[in-house]
């Protein structure tokens, strides 16, 4: 089996592709820890994988490493990290022209600065395990935009296509993918 003895870390796992995501992982018999601010989902026990589930916010690095570290110490390392955390709030998130900018501020924490702080953590396990793969949710929106803006979060998702490509290039060499 190509996941036997693998791990996984997948951020924003409360709900829509991060619990899918998650549930897939654990149906193919992986350890998973989930994160995200949501309560935990029900029937995480159901696949042949182990799930642990941390709760708060993503965008506080304190929280983020202590996920990180009691997954990799539960888990034995993290093979795979999945991020796809995000909101998207119709209404709020308008033009930058109109947009109160602390909403800017949190829509860029929660889009891109949870992805850049799982990473800063997660690296140096892959570092000291076999390498590893790293998959970052962004969205069309950051190719494309739309007619109704929601700048604050088209820019962040833009800005996770940038990192994801970055990272690749930089952590090659070490046997760690980004996509």
């Amino acid at each position: 089996m190509r996941f036997k003895g693998k791990s996984a870390l997948v951020c924003g796992a409360g709900g829509g592709i991060g619990l899918a995501t998650a549930r897939g992982l654990l149906a193919a018999g992986l350890d998973v820890a989930l994160a995200d601010i949501k309560d935990e989902p029900q029937g995480l026990a159901d696949g042949p994988g182990r799930a642990s589930y941390y709760q708060g916010d993503l965008s506080n690095e304190a929280f983020v490493r202590s996920v990180v570290e009691g997954a990799a110490s539960s888990q034995g390392g993290i093979d795979y990290l999945v991020n796809t955390t995000g909101v998207l709030w119709f209404g709020r998130d308008t033009s930058v022209t109109e947009m109160d900018m602390d909403l800017w501020d949190q829509v860029f924490a929660i889009n891109l600065k949870s992805f850049a702080l799982s990473v800063r953590h997660v690296v140096p396990h892959m570092q000291a395990g076999n390498g590893g793969a790293m998959v970052h949710i962004s969205s069309i929106d950051a190719l494309r935009g739309d007619g109704k803006p929601q700048d604050a979060y088209g820019a962040a998702k833009a800005g996770v296509i940038r990192l994801s490509k970055s990272l690749a290039i930089q952590f090659a060499a070490d046997g760690i993918r980004s996509n």
